[in-house]
This record gives C-alpha cells, structure tokens and sequence, in this order.
C-alpha cells in the first residue's frame, strides 16, 4: 500500500480528489489507484482521512452507486449514498471510523446501498495507515460482496429449520452405521436426547440389523442409490416401534452419508387392524358378520362337517326401537348376542347377519339341531331388564341342515332364510325346518321373481332420490337415485328383497337401463325447469358394469334426453371389481371420458386396497355408514375416518360419507374435512317431487346445515 503525504492531519487536497480517470496521479499513487480501479465489480475499495472524509473511491463502488467523483469526494464516509440503505451499518461505520483514527482495525458485515437494485450485503473493513511517526494519517476502508453466501446461509439456516420441524423422524448415517445428526421428531421416536442418539449405530436401534448387516445394506444402497423397507427400532424405554424407512444416499465431493426418514407405523397398523375388524366382526356386538360367517361356513362344508345352520330373527323388533329408542335397541341385541352365545356350545359359530338376524352354524346332527332351536327360542324369550324397562322379546328361526357335498354357504343360508320366512308366516316365535324339493323349489321366492318381471312390465317401480350435501356449500349438489318397488297387493317391498332375485334371474339388466334411462330424464327434467344443477348418481350392477357397449348407450340415453354428462354419476362397489378387474377399469374409463362421475360406494366394507385404488379411475369415495364416526366414537374409530379421508385427497378423490345421522356426525366429518355427506341428517330419499320442491325453495337440509357451512368456512378462514 502507498503511503500519503508525510503531514501530521493531512489536508483534503494532500492526495488527488478526482479519482478513476478524473485526474492524472503521480508515480505510485497512480499505479495504486489503477489496481484497486480494476478490482473486480463485487470488490469496493476507497481512502479516508482521519476525519473520516472521502478522499478515493474505486470504480466498482462509484458505479455501485450511479456518482461521480466529483459527488462524493470530500465527503463525510458516513453521508455518502453508500450508508442510506441502513442506519445500523452507518451507525457501525461512524464507531468504526473513530476506532480506526486510535489505530483500531474493525471488520464486520453491513448493508450497501445501489443505484437499481436491492442493497448488497458486504464484509467491510477498515484499516488505519501509519506515517513514519506511527501516527494514523489515513483510513483505508474495503468491502467485499457477500450477498451470495449470506443467501446461501439463510438458506440452510431455512432447511436445517425445515429438518428440525419435519414430522418424520430423519437422520443422517454414515457409512459406518454412525449416526451424524437427527432431528427433534426422531429423538422423540426413539425416547432418547441428541447428544445419546449421536454416540450410536443403527445397529444399536434396528432390530434386523447388526454390525455385519450394515455393511451388507450400505452396499446395496451405494449400488441402488435408495433403498426402501419395513422394520422395527428400538425405544429408550424398552418396546418395539414399527417403522417404514426409506433412505437416500447423498455424495458431495469425497463425503458420503445415507439420508434416514424413518415414519411412524403405529397408528397405521392400529387403523389396519382395526379396519380389519371392522371387516369381519359386526361392531355392535362383537360377533363375526356375514363376510366371516360365510368364509367359516365354506370351509365346514368343505371339510365334510355335518352342520345345521339356524337363521334367528327378532319379531317386531323395529317397535323397540320406534317405542325406547335405538339405545335401548342396541341394548337388547347386544343382550340377545349374549343369550344366543351362552346358549349354544363353543364349538358353534355365532354371527349377526343384519339389523335384527342372527345366524348359528351348528356342529350337530338333523336330531340335536331342533333341541337346540328350541333352547335359543326359550332362552329370547325371557324378559329383559333394560334402562329401568322390562322388555319381552320373541323370536322366528329357520333351521337348513348340510345337504350333499359341493353345496355352497350361500345356498344354505338361503334355504334358512326361506324356512324363516315360513315360520313368520305362521306367527312368529316359530320354528321352521327348510324342507324344500330337490330342486330348492321356493314359491315365495319364485312368486315374487313373477311379480318383479310384472313390475317392470307395468311400471310399478320407481325412483327415490336422497340428497347428497356439499359440507363446505351446505347446499345440495347431488343425489343417489334409489329404487323402490310398490306392489299393488304386498305393498312396499324392500330392495333387499328383489334385488337379489334380480340379479340372480338376470332381470338386474333391464331394470338397471330402466334406472338408467328415468334417472337421466328426471335430471334433464329438472335442469328444463331452472332448477340448481345437482348431479344424479345411479348404482351400477356387476352385469351392467361388464356390458361391453355400457358407454355407447349411456351416452345415448345422455344425448336423447339433453343431459349434460358432468351431471350423471355412476357407483359402483369394490366387491364388483375384483373378479374382472381390468375390464371394469376400461367401461369406467370409458364412462369417464364422457364426463361422468365416477364414485366407489360401500368404501371400507370390502377389499379397500391402496393398490388397486390406485389404478381406478375413480372421482369420489363414498365411505360407508359403518365407518362414520358417532361424536362419542373412540379415537381409533375417528382416525380410521380420517385416514379414509386424507387417503382420498391425496389421490386426488373427493369423498362421501354415508349414513349421516345427526349434526355432531356431520360437524365431525367437518373437521376433518370431509367434502361431501349423505344420510338421515339431511334427508331421507324422498320422490322427485319432493326433492324438486327443495330445490326450488332453496331448503336444502335447514338452518342446522347453514350453520354448519358458517362454522366450516370458519375454520377454513383459521387454517
């Protein structure tokens, strides 16, 4: 570095003023100026006197701020336009400046205005020059753009940040199987502080790995560059915890890490077992249900077991439940549970097959099976002592014994449900043994197969229509199309009655077109009229949904009546999937690229694999009743919903719940941000009329939904 004037306090004029080509410099001074002016352009360079003026500024700070040297140069350091970006870095720099002239070196970072752009972050110096006496005659001040690594620390500062608040638990290992770091959510996995986490291995944690294991696992993730598995770690207090572990291999220069993210599988593996139960076992009471009934029945039939199957219904059983309350009724059956399986041996199968049935399977001959009916019959029948009532409570049983071998679970079950059938017939508390012809001739059955084919002939069937409500709208925006069927002598017939018959005669073709076609002409019908847009949705068949021009003529049946297809939907359930798989995907597909919506009814009864979900071309998830969770369900219950749901979206599917009962249901599902829901609470499945009168007086479910859809925006505005 040159050095100035020998003078005790230089004066301003004591070296040039006009810098960087602005005046013509002498010897050393010269050569000085012309180096520090080709620094590069992050580089600024100047002079200072003791009194902290400006005496030289280099090219590269000049240009920085759009001055000439003329504009700056004489100066106070302070009040040039270097120092108007920020009042802490002036105030820096005058600290700095007194400092220097005591012969005190500073550095630190500070924020340097420009001419254009943002202000630049600098390292900036400032140096005390000595005369031959020692004394500080000038000040030399210096900085160096440091923007970029500022942002580059801000940066990992915002990842390490990010780590650290991550959910899964993440860590990284080296290749010794030596831990490096770990986040806060995997101390909290394993129990243990950082510090203890960072002194182990992973063969200290992993319970399928040891020392020699590792080694084998770094290779196959230096060859794969990923690796994915299941395992269990161990916690500080002693249990196992199931994980799902994916890791990444990072390799910067000379330096290789596996990076872990270990998931916590607990709740997961909770929801599966208990979605598992919720799959075999009826939840009421405890009992397998009609899915496991039928697994456990093939296979005695099978083995050749000699076995009586009783089909047990309550009589009247619905005046409990309209005179006390579904408390009280779910009271007696799980009572009723009770009796039918103290009374029977523990080698019998007991299930609930629906509302108020009960199915035995009995390990016992053509002679023990009456005895036992009987015992069941008196066993009911004793009074009941429930909530302060005393309840008396018959019941009608149809008893099918083991015909010959390669007879079917389904088929003997249908022959006890005839013969309860009979048993009502003959007034109740009955017990009636199937004694049909060796062709399983069944007249009641076979006279109501007449009377559908004659129903569909004379127009006897028609069409209900329940609302489906938009939770985040609270307004209607579809509807399930539900067949109904009033005969003009039996009156009102159940759908769990025909429709089997119907699809066993193959009469679920026609009727299913017939919904079909009267669906999307009471929709076009509504839309004629002015009436809100509200999608109808129609169940589909196993048959229809394997007819190869489905497509082809529900877009006839669209084009004829004028229906736009975004407002037809169609359903379809799991279990008529599985047998045909990829064919079904490409009628769904097919109806998909029409417009149609597509929705998977009954989710969480059947298959519900992640799997083949993910190949459906499916738009909605329609979560079944026995899945939605009451406001006093336990957590397990509310997490498999939730699941469900975040499942769902992340897939990219909107979904439904079914069998919505009360407001606490609908506000639960709410909160978890179910998108759509269906049951009592909004409204039953009422006629066309009806429904067109809802909608056209804009009551779509009532003030309590209006106050839902209040809180739900609520709590969308708070997310």
């Amino acid at each position: 570095m040159s050095r100035p004037p020998s003078s005790t306090k230089p004066h301003r004029d004591a070296v040039p003023t006009r810098m960087a080509g602005s005046c013509t410099p002498h010897g050393p001074q010269m050569a000085l100026h012309e180096v520090l002016d080709r620094l590069g352009p992050c580089i600024f360079a100047g002079l200072l006197d003791t009194e902290g003026r400006l005496h030289y500024a280099n090219e590269a700070a000049l240009h920085a701020v759009g001055c000439t040297p003329e504009q700056v140069l004489g100066e106070r350091f302070d009040t040039t336009p270097w120092w108007q970006a920020c009042e802490q870095s002036q105030r820096q720099l005058q600290l700095a400046i007194a400092s220097a002239a005591r012969g005190e070196a500073s550095r630190f970072d500070v924020r340097i205005a420009t001419r254009n752009g943002p202000p630049l972050a600098m390292d900036f110096s400032l140096l005390p020059l000595y005369d031959l006496d020692g004394r500080v005659v000038w000040l030399i001040p210096s900085a160096r753009d440091v923007s970029e690594r500022d942002q580059a620390q801000h940066q990992l500062l915002l990842t390490r940040h990010a780590v650290e608040q991550a959910n899964d638990a993440l860590l990284q290992v080296g290749p010794d199987g030596a831990f490096r770091d770990a986040n806060a959510s995997a101390c909290r996995l394993l129990g243990l502080e950082r510090d203890e986490l960072l002194r182990l291995r992973v063969s200290d944690i992993d319970t399928q790995v040891d020392a020699t294991q590792w080694l084998q696992r770094w290779r196959d993730l230096y060859d794969s560059g990923s690796l994915r598995f299941e395992t269990s770690v161990h916690h500080h207090d002693g249990h196992e915890i199931p994980v799902d572990v994916s890791i990444s291999l990072v390799t910067s220069g000379d330096t290789s890490f596996a990076h872990v993210c270990m998931d916590d599988l607990r709740e997961r593996r909770a929801a599966e077992r208990r979605i598992h139960q919720l799959l075999q076992f009826d939840e009421l009471t405890g009992l397998p249900n009609r899915q496991l009934l039928l697994e456990r029945l093939d296979a005695m039939l099978q083995a050749g077991t000699q076995s009586a199957v009783l089909v047990l219904a309550l009589d009247r059983f619905k005046r409990i439940n309209d005179g006390l309350g579904t408390a009280v009724g779910d009271a007696v059956l799980r009572d009723v549970a009770q009796r039918v399986t103290s009374t029977v041996r523990n080698i019998d199968l007991v299930a609930r097959r629906g509302d108020d049935e009960f199915v035995v399977v009995l390990a016992a001959g053509p002679d023990d099976a009456p005895h036992l009916a009987h015992a069941l019959l008196e066993s009911i029948a004793r009074p009941m002592h429930i909530d302060g009532h005393e309840i008396h409570v018959t019941c009608s049983i149809g008893l099918a014994m083991t015909p010959a071998e390669g007879e079917r679970a389904e088929t003997l079950l249908r022959r006890a449900n005839a013969a309860l059938h009979h048993a009502k017939r003959l007034g109740r508390n009955q017990i009636n043994v199937y004694a049909g012809a060796p062709d399983d001739y069944d007249p009641e059955r076979l006279a109501l197969e007449n009377a559908l084919r004659q129903a569909l002939r004379d127009e006897q069937l028609e069409l209900h229509y329940q609302p489906q409500v938009d939770l985040a709208q609270g307004r209607i925006v579809g509807v399930e199309a539900l067949l109904r069927w009033q005969h003009p002598t039996l009156g009102r017939i159940p759908p769990a009655r025909f429709i089997p018959i119907a699809e066993e005669t193959g009469l679920i073709v026609p009727i299913g077109d017939w919904v079909l076609r009267r669906a999307i002409e009471q929709a076009a019908d509504w839309q004629r009229a002015g009436l809100p847009p509200v999608r109808v949705a129609v169940n589909l068949s196993a048959r229809q949904l394997l007819q190869p021009d489905l497509a082809r003529r529900i877009e006839q049946m669209l084009a004829s009546a004028g229906l736009d297809p975004q407002l037809l939907g169609v359903e379809v359930t799991e279990s008529m999937l599985i047998a045909n798989f990829d064919q079904a995907v490409q009628h769904l597909e097919a109806l998909r690229a029409l417009g149609v919506e597509i929705s998977l009814d009954d989710f969480g009864t059947g298959y519900s694999s992640l799997s083949y979900l993910r190949r459906l071309p499916v738009d909605l998830i329609k979560i079944d009743r026995s899945l939605v969770p009451d406001v006093t369900a336990p957590a397990d219950d509310v997490s498999i919903t939730r699941a469900i749901i975040t499942m769902a979206h992340q897939l990219r599917m909107r979904v439904l719940a079914e069998g919505v009962e009360c407001e606490g249901q609908a506000a639960l599902l709410a909160s978890h941000q179910c998108d759509q829901i269906q049951g009592y609470w909004c409204s039953a499945a009422v006629p066309a009329a009806a429904l067109e009168a809802m909608l056209r007086d804009g009551r779509d479910i009532g003030d309590a939904c209006l106050r839902l859809s209040a809180c739900t925006d609520a709590q969308a505005q708070t997310r």
